[in-house]
């Protein structure tokens, strides 16, 4: 079965795992893609300490310029510095990043405190669709709710799905769960609450995509809410069925000599 993966780290680490060094380039990653049939994955800086977030969210920009059809690129920023929202800016009209990734408990944050309200408006503006490391302490789930519950057209994601992260499923129709980590009673659990709102992730090179494979393969649910999960829900979540389907007709009216109708309904 294709896999689409909406949690991957890609670039250098900053050194703040003692036993790992979760370092890895585009060419490795490819490799990996390759042979476990990953299509296409939502890829973002390792973590690092916040004024090297610029340099790898350019990194990330130029993996994807070379990458399109592999890659979704998301840009990493620390919410506490002065230039964060200028950096949110640059992701979004400069490098062409799609989403924003945030740690609370790397950065040392807490999502609603109030000093914060100006940089997710300025995400909300820019439409740039959250991933959140969930888990304890400041990267608690309910902290997390806040912002989905806030901003309710914005996607945001809790990864590393638990027990705790599936009230986000229930109570906010913008919230997504990812899979990285997570048991398959809770995958089960989740679909039961909605199927539509499960992404595979893997947190590669953190975990390894056969023990995450794994885990959802042997979740008790069906092999169609399966091919959701690892596959239908992340291509509905970013319309890349659509922007194929554009691409396709370009490529098409192109070699009749009528893409300027294509241009104007791609921009309605």
């Amino acid at each position: 079965m294709k896999i689409c993966d909406a949690h991957v780290h890609l670039g250098k680490s900053g050194p703040w795992q003692p036993f790992i060094n979760p370092t890895i380039y585009m060419h490795k990653l490819i490799k990996l893609f390759d042979k476990y049939d990953v299509e296409r994955a939502i890829v973002f800086p390792n973590p690092n300490v916040g004024d090297k977030y610029p340099e790898m969210n350019d990194y990330i920009a130029e993996c994807l310029k070379k990458n399109p059809e592999r890659l979704v690129g998301f840009g990493r920023v620390d919410p506490r510095r002065e230039d964060a929202i200028n950096e949110l800016n640059r992701m979004k009209r400069s490098l062409g990043l799609t989403g924003l990734k945030l740690h609370p408990f790397v950065e040392c944050f807490r999502p609603d405190h109030p000093f914060f309200n100006k940089f997710f408006q300025k995400t909300n503006e820019l439409n740039l669709p959250i991933l959140f490391h969930s888990g304890d302490g400041f990267s608690s789930p309910g902290f997390i709710i806040k912002i989905a519950k806030k901003y309710p057209k914005l996607p945001i994601i809790l990864g590393h799905l638990k027990e705790s992260t599936m009230n986000a499923l229930k109570e906010c129709s913008n919230a997504y769960v990812e899979t990285s980590g997570t048991l398959p009673e809770f995958i089960e659990l989740s679909a039961d609450i909605n199927e539509d709102r499960i992404l595979f992730g893997s947190d590669v090179p953190y975990y390894r995509y056969p023990t995450q494979v794994a885990i959802v393969e042997s979740a008790e649910i069906s092999q169609k809410v399966k091919r959701k999960i690892f596959y239908d829900n992340f291509q509905r979540m970013f319309n890349i069925a659509d922007r194929h389907a554009i691409l396709n007709l370009r490529s098409t009216t192109r070699k009749h000599g009528a893409l300027s109708k294509w241009k104007k309904a791609d921009s309605q």
